[in-house]
């Protein structure tokens, strides 16, 4: 609507969202509200100036209502921006939750402590005040500031893997305590070592060539992990401990192995512009998994979550290129 022209593209000035080169003026628009249901979602923590404190349910709200009132303002985004609003509201929710924007109390939510951490051009920022809010990737803030390249403290920073995942299996297999016939259930998978990953992780028969891989077993939502591999044809075992394996954390040491065997596909990236297109062959574990969502926006945002498919400002997915890369991560580089 013409009356609404300004609003949008004085939120992309002011925040440094620009447009891809190929970027439709939906797609652009699409990108800037949801940031602003970042924002305002980040705005609301501070909704109550009494208790300093807000309810999830709080945060969830004024997501739905920002939604609502952006699809209103601008119905030429309702094919392209969420369908359904709770999708929207859990994605915010749980980034922030998972990256340390807030911290849970009793029934409570609570912005973080302020945290800077500059990697070369920008300056990562987490806890800042409002008027502070300088430049916005996805729901993830921060400024242009020239600093060192230091890996280690960013991933310090949102809790990411200190180890290169090579590194990462070494360490696994040092600390193993093999043992022999140990009978599990029908219901074992066994991590797939070998493309193509788009059937699925985890396949019903083991490998049996004496490569060390990782197997699960029991009911979902209970698994045990384990190492394993085949001393001709006795299969030993090592069982993982459920920290290192619980809440998808499991996928840590199933990139360290595929690494390791020279199988885990790079991640790829389009460049179109000031931002990039980047597609994740195989899932990233959870905490850099949210680390990239945090600072990047959905290819498609109809229906949430969208993990494998984001678009992210350049500057941005520069540091944090440099960031996985030093994990072991590989990038390829292609046309878009």
């Amino acid at each position: 609507m013409n009356k609404y022209n300004g609003l949008l593209s004085s939120v992309a000035h002011k925040h440094h969202i620009c447009k891809g080169a190929r970027e439709t003026e939906n797609e652009w628009k699409t990108r800037l509200v949801y940031s602003i249901c970042g924002m305002m979602a980040y705005a609301s923590l501070w909704d109550d100036s009494e208790e300093d404190t807000i309810s999830i349910v709080h945060l969830k709200r004024k997501v739905r209502s920002m939604l609502a009132n952006y699809k209103s303002m601008y119905p030429e985004l309702s094919g392209s921006l969420p369908y359904v609003s709770e999708e929207l509201e859990d994605e915010i929710a749980d980034q922030f939750l998972s990256t340390g924007v807030v911290y849970h109390r009793p029934n409570r939510i609570v912005p973080s402590m302020k945290h800077e951490e500059p990697f070369g051009d920008i300056l990562f920022q987490r806890g800042i005040a409002l008027d502070s809010i300088s430049c916005v990737s996805g729901i993830g803030f921060y400024s242009k500031q020239y600093g060192a390249k230091n890996t280690d403290k960013i991933k310090a920073m949102f809790g990411l893997g200190q180890e290169n995942l090579q590194t990462l299996w070494r360490i696994t297999l040092s600390a193993a305590s093999w043992k022999s016939d140990l009978s599990f259930e029908q219901n074992t998978e066994y991590l797939r070592l070998k493309p193509p990953f788009s059937q699925g992780y985890w396949v019903n028969k083991p490998d049996t060539t004496g490569t060390v891989s990782i197997l699960r077993t029991g009911m979902k939502g209970s698994q045990l992990y384990y190492l394993y591999r085949y001393y001709g044809t006795t299969m030993e075992v090592s069982p993982l401990p459920q920290w290192q394996v619980e809440f998808y954390n499991y996928r840590s040491l199933a990139c360290a192995c595929l690494s390791t065997y020279g199988t885990l596909p790079p991640i790829e990236y389009f460049e179109d512009g000031v931002l990039v297109h980047v597609h994740m062959n195989y899932l990233l574990p959870p905490r850099e998994l949210e680390f990239l969502k945090l600072y990047s926006w959905p290819e498609i945002c109809t229906s949430l979550p969208c993990n494998f498919k984001r678009k992210i400002s350049i500057e941005v997915f520069a540091a944090i290129k440099n960031v996985l890369s030093d994990e072991g991560y590989e990038f390829k580089g292609g046309t878009f």
